[in-house]
């Protein structure tokens, strides 16, 4: 029995659960446009795809294939922004940083939009499964910002204490109802969460419960209040910090080649991970392709986990043909880090909840 089982949940563990890929995020966002508009955020976006990557201006004209990748135009815009270059003669830099902002949301509004109508919640029955054995409940750490996490551990909390409580994430977190409750699991989020709140001028850091969330957690409706309520306060026009009166912006570490870490709450959550990971008897690695230029997030896994035998590392990807770790990209990368002896799953996140983890007491 695991005593210190720690989870690391990649966009594979989300996609198990209908929610999108990088890849799939700008598509679905522009086709789920009429649901998902506020505040004219979406039109200074697509203007300035159309007219810098080609973009039809018709959106029924449109495959998925027209619009550019995520980390590809995040990268681009950022390395703009920290040059203070023009993007064009008509896309100066504060035009830039408009357009910057807007896409955070466009990724905000279509994660939450998805994750309210989710219809598998792979996270959930993992992690109940914990639960029931009696076993310790795991440190997850999350590669993700949707709060697929977030909410299973809310919801498990509330059956077992008949109350919702909040994971502990792991930093300062200077919300009232987070700090006065006692938490239920620990979440590390690597990337940021939709659900936090940031303010850049006085480092305050809040925790916001989005529909999906209260959905989930009907009680949680009891609670809300308007301190609590992301969908209000997460606007890319702005929203005033509590302490000092700036504006907030959203924690999400975007899918860039310039990706920063330098937020002290982002780096007290790393910590935390690393003190985790160091501790771990036992390690599952769910819907992480671990790609190469993920160097940061790959250093961290190795450091951490260097401690383990190879069996007691758990990988979980999906492969429609099944093949053994030497023979796939990512359980190669595995392999090569961890060893032969890694315990490769590819049948993924469900599959493996249905057979493999189904039962037994690894």
């Amino acid at each position: 029995m695991s005593e210190n089982p720690v989870i690391i949940f990649g966009a594979g563990a989300t996609k198990a659960c209908d929610g999108p890929l990088t890849w799939e995020i700008l598509p679905n966002a522009f086709r789920l446009e009429s649901h998902l508009q506020r505040e004219d955020f979406f039109p200074v976006l697509d203007q300035f795809l159309v007219q810098n990557f080609h973009l039809p201006e018709n959106p029924d004209e449109r495959s998925a294939s027209d619009y550019p990748g995520l980390p590809l135009l995040i990268s681009l815009l950022d390395k703009a922004i920290d040059h203070k270059h023009n993007f064009s003669p008509d896309w100066p830099v504060d035009s830039l940083v408009e357009v910057r902002n807007a896409l955070e949301y466009v990724i905000f509004a279509l994660l939450e939009h998805q994750l309210h109508h989710i219809g598998r919640n792979h996270y959930k029955r993992f992690l109940n499964r914990f639960r029931r054995r009696n076993e310790s409940m795991p440190t997850i750490i999350s590669l993700n910002y949707d709060i697929i996490a977030d909410n299973s551990l809310i919801y498990l909390g509330n059956r077992v204490y008949n109350q919702p409580r909040f994971p502990d994430y792991g930093c300062d977190v200077a919300t009232s109802l987070y700090r006065e409750r006692k938490k239920f699991g620990r979440l590390y989020k690597l990337h940021g969460s939709l659900n936090w709140l940031y303010c850049p001028a006085c480092h305050r850091l809040d925790v916001g419960i989005s529909r999906s969330g209260r959905s989930m957690v009907k009680m949680l409706e009891e609670l809300f209040t308007e301190e609590l309520d992301l969908e209000n306060r997460y606007t890319c026009h702005g929203s005033p910090c509590r302490d000092c009166g700036s504006f907030v912006r959203p924690v999400m570490i975007t899918p860039t080649h310039m990706k920063d870490y330098r937020n002290p709450h982002i780096s007290q959550v790393w910590y935390q991970a690393d003190r985790a990971l160091r501790k771990a008897d036992r390690a599952y690695i769910i819907g992480y392709s671990m790609p190469e230029d993920d160097v940061d997030v790959i250093y961290l896994l190795k450091r951490g986990l260097s401690h383990l035998p190879a069996e007691n590392i758990t990988v979980v990807d999906f492969d429609d043909q099944a093949r053994p770790a030497r023979q796939h990209p990512a359980g190669a990368r595995y392999s090569t880090l961890f060893g032969d002896q890694i315990d490769w799953h590819p049948e993924g996140f469900e599959n493996w909840l249905d057979t493999s983890f189904s039962g037994s007491r690894q």
